[in-house]
């Protein structure tokens, strides 16, 4: 591998919660825009990493399906039952593994899983990015102050 290639590949996407249920609640625009940083992702070699949201019922777990459309170009996919994505060791143990010091991260929603991952990654050394036209948000006023805290921990907005 070469040496370009290789700086590149320290770089890495994650697609949080873009699962059936979920998607529906947000513009009907959101999973093109999503779908379009995947593609770019994967042309530039970065390693894209998908994450499934399980909810916890009574006496079992429920993790739903990807959304209908979603570019599923990986087979990194983890699995969380806590907003912050961090809270999957695996996860991080892979993310290390890779050699990885970047984070683009986008999904659903803002205010929640989006916030508290952004907030676990820079706990965990990480340099993030959040393409903020790839970021579900139900609560748009809420959004403002998210993007404040972003801006204070060095969190890079596109």
């Amino acid at each position: 591998m070469s040496a370009s290639l290789s700086i590149l590949n320290m770089k890495a996407l994650l697609v949080i919660d873009i699962q059936k249920s979920y998607i529906s609640r947000y513009d009907h625009n959101l999973l093109p825009k999503i779908n379009e940083r995947i593609l770019e992702a994967e042309k530039n070699h970065w390693n894209i990493v998908y994450i499934k949201n399980t909810k916890r019922l009574r006496n079992r777990t429920l993790t739903e399906e990807f959304a209908d459309g979603l570019a599923v170009l990986s087979d990194n996919v983890f699995h969380k039952n806590e907003a912050n994505v961090f809270s999957s060791l695996k996860l991080l143990s892979f993310l290390q593994s890779k050699g990885i010091k970047e984070l683009e991260i986008m999904g659903v929603d803002g205010n929640s899983c989006i916030k508290a991952s952004v907030k676990g990654a820079i706990e965990c050394g990480f340099s993030v990015m959040v393409p903020l036209d790839s970021v579900g948000v139900i609560n748009q006023t809420r959004f403002e102050k998210t993007k404040e805290l972003f801006t204070e921990l060095g969190v890079m907005l596109l």
